[in-house]
């Protein structure tokens, strides 16, 4: 379902490892982009709840809903330093693509 990038591992792993609980894992979200045109994700702690598909990946424990688990199909998730940005980075083939948009964006 999910890979990652042994950026990312080591990113998650540094950021999120010591504070994951029992029953808890990194859960990937969908929110609304910018004016809601498009969607982005979301990450972080959460715990396991009742419909959640549950994955492992790079030693880490994976949360999402089953919108989510949908859009993230096939996706990848790297870790990003460059000049421009900094921070996660997921591409997710199967993600809704947005519709008109109003905003100017």
């Amino acid at each position: 379902m999910l890979t990652l990038t042994e950026s990312a591992v080591s990113h998650l792993s540094d950021i999120a490892g010591e504070r994951i609980g029992e029953g808890q894992g990194v859960r990937v979200f969908l929110a609304a982009g910018g004016c809601g045109c498009s969607v982005s994700f979301g990450m972080g702690i959460d715990g396991e709840r009742d419909g959640d598909t549950v994955t492992e990946s790079g030693g880490l424990r994976f949360l999402m809903d089953q919108q989510a688990a949908d859009a993230l199909e096939g996706a990848s998730i790297d870790y990003v330093e460059d000049v421009m940005r900094q921070g996660f980075s997921i591409d997710a083939p199967n993600a809704p693509q947005g519709g008109g948009c109003g905003c100017g964006s």
